[in-house]
């Protein structure tokens, strides 16, 4: 199997530029922690909003449709994520960074002033397209500015933003909303004022090479045949996953009509690329190695995980266990904050050996450990028993976030990291997707099927719907046979975690330990010098 260098003289597509920027230590520092700052507060926006998902139920009289908050949010991050890498190549990384943090702080804006669910719904997918690029060009950016053997070193400031995102996320939202009238509003109005201040420091402290030509000649490159096709086929495709089972009916003309016109044009969209775009938006070379191709379902897979842990530790420590928000919240903490600990270890490891493999089968062998141990969790499990576990977990989810991009892009032509990049993140959202819709009709028929036969009809009508809450006068005696369905659902979940993480353990061995190079020139002075 050949792998690509990356030798940052290797030539480029002709339509292409590098934009490759390499800047003193200190400027670089200041570069980096500029995308720390919004890679944080995009994580915060999202961390913060679930928090507040009852109280805008409330206010809005959402109902059960609130989970459409976090849906159309996932939309509208999806469905646009193939095209954050080619714009970038087309435009400059900069030019779309600024305007995706404009996406996200439009969207949360307008979000805060929603008088219904469709306002709220439709607003909150324009912040999930800032969302979706944010993640996508921080990554983008942080390849042009070291090589992929320096990553290491400075990837730590990152992972400390996504982590400290996740872990304040719920204790900023929760003291605004004790201390201020109709506080979710506020929740949606915290992140854009921190990113429009960080956006005016981007502009002045992040230096990255500008693309040259005219706008109109950029505008052509764009392959907006394979824009639209991507666009409507994975929107099509994620609509009815996410609202299949729940919203509407699997077996739904709805349902029915929007897969297979999506399927359709994702089949399109690959004969686009093929045959038809002068510069694909995925270019299908990023397929033609098994070893990067195992890359992307790895993404996909644990991904996957990650998000259910997320959504399903919180719902066995509130709904199970009977923790106060703030209980979860702290209990979560080993989880986020290990992540991030794990994520600076991971860096320097990398960069110290060159070598992003060691470090990717030790963190998909730890967190396959730290699933496997959530399968044990019961109704009586001790608290030093979550935090043992949720430290062995967030140690490898800190150790997978940034190793196997870096390898990824080791593995991928330099001219294709861009598209490479956004094409992994695009796994990790279907990846989202998917899991997360599987995992809710498991947990779903699961507490279904464990509710007894004791309980009154009209009291498990309730549960099924979501509606009966713990300590509901009238519904003590049958309290802890709920409380074991509910148990039943949330652990079958959990079982299904550990086969994703066992296929993603199993498929390392198609993952070469590829050695990551450096500058051409700093290499060339390194080997000199050993040899005088």
């Amino acid at each position: 199997m050949s792998i690509p260098t990356s030798s940052s003289n290797e030539k480029l597509a002709p339509e292409l530029q590098d934009q490759t920027s390499r800047l003193p230590f200190l400027r670089l520092i200041s570069a980096y922690l500029c995308l720390a700052a919004i890679y944080f507060i995009s994580v915060l926006d999202i961390n913060s909003v679930a928090t507040a998902l009852p109280s805008i139920s409330h206010s809005l009289d959402a109902g059960s449709t609130i989970t459409w908050t976090g849906t159309a949010y996932v939309m509208g991050q999806t469905a646009f994520q193939p095209l954050y890498g080619r714009l970038s190549d087309i435009f400059g990384r900069k030019v779309v960074l600024m305007a995706c943090v404009v996406f996200l702080i439009v969207g949360d804006l307008l979000c805060g002033f929603a008088q219904n669910v469709i306002w709220l719904y439709t607003c909150r997918a324009l912040s999930g397209i800032g969302g979706g690029g944010i993640s996508s060009l921080v990554q983008i950016t942080a390849s042009d500015l070291v090589s992929l053997k320096d990553r290491g070193k400075y990837q730590g400031i990152l992972s400390c933003a996504i982590g400290l995102g996740a872990a304040t996320g719920p204790f900023i939202a929760a003291g605004i909303m004790k201390n201020t009238t109709d506080g979710w509003r506020w929740i949606f109005w915290v992140p854009p004022i921190l990113a429009a201040v960080s956006m005016i420091v981007m502009w002045l402290y992040l230096p990255l090479k500008p693309v040259t030509g005219s706008w109109s000649e950029k505008v052509r490159k764009i392959d907006w045949f394979g824009l639209f096709t991507v666009v409507t086929g994975v929107l099509f495709l994620i609509i009815p996953i996410n609202s299949g089972g729940s919203t509407f009916p699997w077996n739904s003309a709805l349902v029915i009509t929007l897969l297979v016109l999506g399927g359709t044009l994702v089949i399109l969209f690959g004969i686009v690329e093929i045959w038809i775009a002068k510069i694909p938006m995925i270019p299908l070379r990023l397929f033609n190695q098994l070893s990067t191709s195992v890359i992307y379902l790895q993404s996909a897979l644990y991904n996957g995980v990650w998000q259910i842990d997320l959504y399903f530790l919180p719902m066995y420590f509130q709904d199970v266990r009977g923790y106060t928000p703030l209980q979860n919240a702290m209990l979560m903490l080993p989880l986020l904050l290990t992540q991030s600990a794990g994520g600076i270890v991971a860096g320097q490891i990398t960069s110290k050996l060159a070598r992003p493999g060691p470090v990717i089968y030790v963190g998909i062998a730890l967190w396959t450990l730290g699933a496997g141990l959530k399968v044990i969790f019961s109704r009586t499990t001790p608290v030093g028993v979550y935090v043992i576990s949720l430290i062995i977990e967030g140690a490898g989810v800190g150790f997978i976030l940034q190793p196997p991009l870096v390898a990824l892009q080791a593995l991928s032509r330099p001219e294709d990291r861009a598209v490479a990049t956004s094409t992994r993140n695009l796994m990790r959202m279907l990846g989202s997707v998917f899991s997360l819709a599987v995992a809710t009709t498991v947990q779903f028929q699961s507490m279904k099927s464990g509710l007894s036969d004791n309980i009154p009809p009209a009291l498990q009508s309730r549960v099924i719907e979501g509606s009966w809450r713990r300590g509901e006068p009238g519904s003590e005696m049958w309290e802890s046979d709920i409380l074991d369905a509910k148990y039943h659902g949330v652990r079958a979940v959990f079982i299904m975690m550990v086969p994703m993480m066992a296929v993603c353990l199993l498929s390392c061995v198609f993952i070469p330990d590829v050695r990551l190079k450096g500058d051409a020139k700093k290499d060339d002075t390194k080997e000199k010098g050993r040899e005088t």
